[in-house]
């Protein structure tokens, strides 16, 4: 009799089991995005096949001079949680926020991290524009729309200039006046724009699905117009306007490039959230000149000042030392959004963990063996700050933190005589830089092109920086082998 009832209650569990088959199969895994690929691959690395991973700067994009477009919005709102680096590097995070209505739990990857503050000169070229364009136009009256992206503008207003010019650079400065000056020309739906010396306010009519205002051109010719930022609405398509026609109408020339888009990246991404981490504060207290990147309910971006990063330099990935501190916010929001999975999160940090202190290690014996005298590298962008001081090294770069800076010329002369007084052997070219000034700087000073380095991107699957590891070993094993001549 026990041996019929044993069996039956068996019987019972297999019955059970089969009329409930969800119990048999893993839970789906959570939809997770990060926003670039270095700080994707780390997320990855804890995730594993728990996560459904979307990066929106993938392998070689450059943070610095993306933009986002609706899709992007879409994708983020499905999202559960969000990764982001802080300390301002993602200048357009904010923005595709707002757009996307994203409900999930926003992480920034850098809180805990000592920020290094950025010197006086720390922001080369930085603009009061975030795009500019040269259209050749006829005389005329063109459009200029503004759609609304699941029904809000991105921002209620911006400010924008027309100047008669051949280029940007010759009408820089004064529009740049007129964009910093606080008064401006308000202008509504419908309104007509033309070129002259004034900054115009465009405020977005939010009872209307898209806003229009309408460009007089009285002569043709050259004309370049200054945005305040890069309005969100019309990224989707990358058209400024449209003649009398109806038909889309392209700078010729434009800055940034339209070929940092990357756009290309975006067919696979996942999605995320923002929680009350809308705004993320720096520690007052500092340290020697650093100060903490704790407390990300307040980080503070300000979209509309370009990719200004603000006070601190937000290359942290570039210390092998600071991605335990990624490591350990990633593991905490991934066990927070998906508890069930916890134990195998850190199970997962821990044998990484292990692998990034064993690189960490590696490198500074490398480095610790270089003479001081040879300690001097040159790169694109100043980029590298981190693996400097945790390295024992010194950067030194024509560029400011950002892509988009410009490099003046007497920061150029001034890096060519160090490099002829130091007698520096090699410059290092970076893959998401523009590199002809690098190779201006070759050409005078003799010095030779070390070799290329990864600063703010992963390489593809089949290149030499395609994950973290992987990059920070190629880095370090470039920059020895220009600097000692193996």
């Amino acid at each position: 009799m026990r041996l019929k009832t044993f069996l039956r209650g068996i019987l019972a569990g297999v019955v059970i089991s089969i009329s409930t088959p969800s119990l048999l199969h893993a839970k789906d895994p959570i939809p997770v995005v990060a926003t670039f690929s270095i700080l994707g691959d780390l997320v990855k690395q804890i995730g594993g096949k728990h996560i459904s991973l979307a990066t929106l700067v993938g392998p070689d994009g450059d943070a610095h001079v993306y933009k986002p477009t609706p899709a992007d919005a879409k994708a983020v709102s499905n999202a559960k949680v969000l990764f982001v680096n802080g300390l301002e590097f993602e200048g357009w995070i904010n923005r595709l926020v707002d757009a996307s209505d994203f409900k999930g739990l926003r992480v920034v990857s850098t809180k805990g991290i000592e920020a290094i503050p950025f010197g006086e000169d720390g922001h080369h070229g930085d603009h009061a524009f975030e795009w500019a364009g040269v259209f050749n136009l006829k005389a005329g009256t063109y459009r200029w729309s503004f759609a609304k992206v699941k029904g809000k503008y991105a921002d209620p207003a911006m400010k924008m200039v027309i100047q008669a010019s051949d280029g940007i650079e010759a009408s820089e400065e004064k529009a740049e006046e007129l964009l910093e000056a606080k008064d401006g020309e308000p202008r509504r739906h419908n309104d007509v724009l033309v070129a002259k010396d004034t900054a115009y306010v465009l405020n977005f009519d939010n009872d209307k699905k898209t806003t229009f205002f309408s460009v007089n051109i009285k002569k043709a010719g050259k004309y370049v117009f200054f945005t305040e930022h890069m309005p969100f609405e019309f990224e989707a398509d990358e058209h400024f306007f449209k003649d009398a026609s109806g038909k889309d109408v392209e700078p010729i020339a434009q800055e940034p490039d339209a070929g940092h888009h990357g756009h290309d990246d975006h067919k696979d991404h996942g999605h995320a959230k923002h929680d009350d981490h809308k705004d993320d504060k720096h520690d007052d207290h500092k340290d020697h000149g650093h100060a903490k990147h704790d407390d990300h309910k307040d980080e503070k971006h300000d979209d509309h000042a370009g990719h200004d990063h603000g006070a601190f330099d937000p290359h942290a990935w570039q210390s092998a030392e600071n991605i335990v501190i990624y490591l350990d916010n990633i593991t905490a929001a991934l066990a927070k959004a998906d508890p069930s999975n916890a134990s195998n999160f850190f199970k997962n940090r821990e044998a990484y963990v292990a692998k990034v202190k064993a690189l960490d290690a590696e490198i500074s014996a490398k480095m610790k063996a270089l003479p001081k005298a040879a300690r001097t590298i040159i790169t694109s962008h100043d980029a590298f700050g981190y693996f400097a001081k945790r390295y024992g090294l010194t950067f030194e770069a024509p560029q400011g933190m950002s892509t988009e800076s410009e490099a003046s010329a007497k920061d150029v002369a001034k890096l060519i005589t160090q490099i002829r007084e130091e007698k520096i052997r090699a410059v290092f070219v970076e893959t998401i830089t523009d590199n002809r000034l690098m190779e201006q700087i070759v050409r005078e000073t003799g010095a030779k092109i070390g070799g290329t380095l990864y600063s703010d991107a992963l390489s593809g699957p089949k290149g030499p920086a395609a994950s973290y590891l992987d990059m920070m070993r190629h880095n370090s094993s470039t920059i020895l082998g220009a600097l000692t001549g193996s």
